[in-house]
């Protein structure tokens, strides 16, 4: 099937499926009171690596990743990091989504010296590197979005997060 530009519709789709299964209530903590990154990484890696999501490996690797190539944002709304690291350390795909009590700081991306004091966290884990532009994509545009924004920051209950996060993202 074409859609009009001479790229099949199916290999369209497939790049841009659907990310909602990459949602999963175990993987969101809501209101987390983590004072550093490396405790925010070391906790999160821990329970994916429990559920068999990472390798042993990903904690230092994401560390690494972020130190070198730093993913904290800031728009009108909100500052928040999508940090992730390479295929490689990851089991099965995941958005790992915490709301931290008191921001910890990021660096911005592009930079190593511009500080992002982060409220949100979506750390990525991703085994398709293909798929990871249109994840990334479309997280960018719910975190421009007056309305994402505001209910992420006001859903106190994981269940909700979950329901809410699946529908934005393609469920």
């Amino acid at each position: 099937m074409n859609n009009g530009n001479g790229v099949s519709q199916f290999f369209v789709e497939d790049i841009h499926h659907h990310f909602a299964e990459m949602f999963q209530e175990a993987f969101i903590v809501l209101d987390a009171d983590y004072k550093t990154q490396a405790e925010f990484f070391c906790a999160s890696s821990a329970i994916l690596e429990q559920r068999q999501y990472v390798k042993s490996s990903f904690c230092k690797a994401v560390m690494e990743r972020e130190a070198l190539y730093p993913t904290g944002l800031a728009n009108e709304y909100i500052q928040f990091a999508i940090p992730h690291t390479d295929a490689f350390h990851v089991e099965k795909p995941f958005v790992f989504v915490t709301r931290l009590k008191n921001h910890i700081p990021f660096m911005h991306m592009g930079t190593t010296d511009v500080p992002v004091q982060v409220k949100v966290i979506f750390m990525l884990g991703i085994k398709n590197p293909e798929k990871q532009v249109g994840l990334l994509s479309d997280i960018m545009k719910c975190f421009n979005d007056r309305d994402f924004v505001r209910t992420i920051l006001s859903i106190r209950d994981t269940n909700v997060m979950v329901d809410y996060l699946k529908k934005q993202f393609g469920g």
